[in-house]
């Protein structure tokens, strides 16, 4: 059998096979992240060995091994889509988005992201505008204000380019020196880019990235939009809701369930007032929603090393694992406790850098706090290092 790159092998497996993505999903989590092999290895098994292992009937585990026949078929495909610089992303790819993995459940985990533009905008803090309503001309000046601190603290957007309030806070960001963008579109990349070409100047300037979970040819389709929305509201650290509506409001909700910021407007609405009851900040500081932003950084840091997959896949089978800690209702979010020594803020500084650059407001706020905890420790750290 031909050598293929990982990625030919998920995409002979989920469009070859013609088992469903329900069926598929749960294969791939066991073999690729439970047992931390390559699906390269789980194609040289039999179809007894496919039935036995994943309790397919015959006929699936027949077509299963099947799909391996069909790898050159996926390997032009990825050719054509290179070609258009569109790039697959798998779930065990180290370019996937960090935050995906740390905050959805691996059900919901796309298997395969396609993206075009500025992949390292993927691992970038970034917030959310929602609404579909076009916004008044209070709320366009408040927008402009946010996008611009936004910017200047190397904080992103990431946009579902909808109509209304999400598109215009979306060009509003690209008319910011500086402002950049992840997008991630309800459609395929390449049924995107036959639709318009508005934003070809954007991704050529890496100030933009688009992103999808569906293949490059899917058409836009309304009920594609709901797990477009879930992508977004799980890459941001914070949701804004300048202008409420029904979506916008339930979006907000289950936000603040689980933990993440969310900043509504100052209009006197029923769905204003019960997001404020469960826990939402009034939008009217910039300045306000970059601190937010910058602890969300600081709390989920951590969390998200923890269930980052290993960068690359072992080669051979791995060795047989430990026997399983007892089950938690919690164990995707769980974080093992231990007890560590309180750190400051030069040590939290590096710790925080080995995920990237920190931005300046964070490193100022670091450095403050210990300098209020510790009053004089900065002109002692100057003078021992005169």
């Amino acid at each position: 059998m031909t050598d293929y790159p990982e990625l030919i092998y998920w995409l002979a497996l989920m469009n070859e096979s013609h088992l469903k993505l329900n069926v598929v999903k749960p294969i791939i989590q066991q073999w690729c992240f439970g047992e931390q092999r390559t699906l390269a290895q789980l194609f040289e098994l039999s179809p007894w060995e496919w039935a036995t292992r994943f309790g397919l009937p015959d006929e699936e585990a027949n077509r299963a091994v099947d799909a391996v026949k069909r790898l050159g078929k996926q390997a032009a495909l990825v050719g054509q889509w290179q070609a258009q610089k569109i790039e697959p992303l798998i779930r065990t790819d180290p370019r996937y988005p960090k935050r995906l993995v740390a905050t959805l459940p691996a059900a919901k985990q796309p298997l395969i992201l396609w993206a075009r533009g500025s992949l390292s905008l993927l691992q970038e803090p970034g917030v959310a505008v929602l609404g579909s309503q076009t916004p008044d001309e209070a709320t366009t000046d408040l927008i402009n204000d946010v996008m611009q601190t936004l910017t200047a603290e190397e904080i992103n957007l990431i946009s579902g380019y909808g109509r209304g309030l999400d598109r215009a806070t979306f060009e509003t960001m690209l008319a910011t020196d500086g402002g950049r963008a992840v997008t991630v579109l309800p459609m395929g990349l390449g049924a995107f880019a036959k639709s318009t070409s508005k934003l070809e100047g954007s991704v050529a300037q890496e100030r933009i990235v688009l992103v999808s979970p569906f293949a490059p040819d899917t058409p836009f389709q309304e009920k594609l939009a709901e797990a477009r929305n879930l992508l977004i509201d799980h890459l941001a650290l914070a949701l804004l809701i300048p202008q409420p509506d029904e979506e916008a409001q339930a979006r907000g909700s289950a936000a603040l369930e689980r933990g993440l910021p969310v900043f509504v407007g100052l209009t006197d609405t029923a769905g204003n007032r019960a997001l404020i009851d469960q826990g939402a900040y009034l939008l009217t500081d910039a300045g306000e929603v970059v601190e937010m932003v910058q602890q969300a950084m600081i709390d989920t840091v951590f969390s998200e090393e923890e269930t980052l997959p290993a960068a690359a896949l072992p080669t051979a089978p791995a060795p047989a694992p430990a026997p399983a800690a007892p089950p938690s209702t919690d164990a995707d979010y769980n974080l093992p406790v231990e007890e560590v020594e309180p750190i400051d803020s030069e040590e939290a500084l590096e710790i925080l850098s080995l995920g990237g650059n920190v931005p300046e407001i964070l490193r100022k706020r670091l450095k403050k706090e210990d300098e209020d905890t510790h009053p004089g420790a900065g002109e002692a750290k100057k003078r021992g290092k005169k």
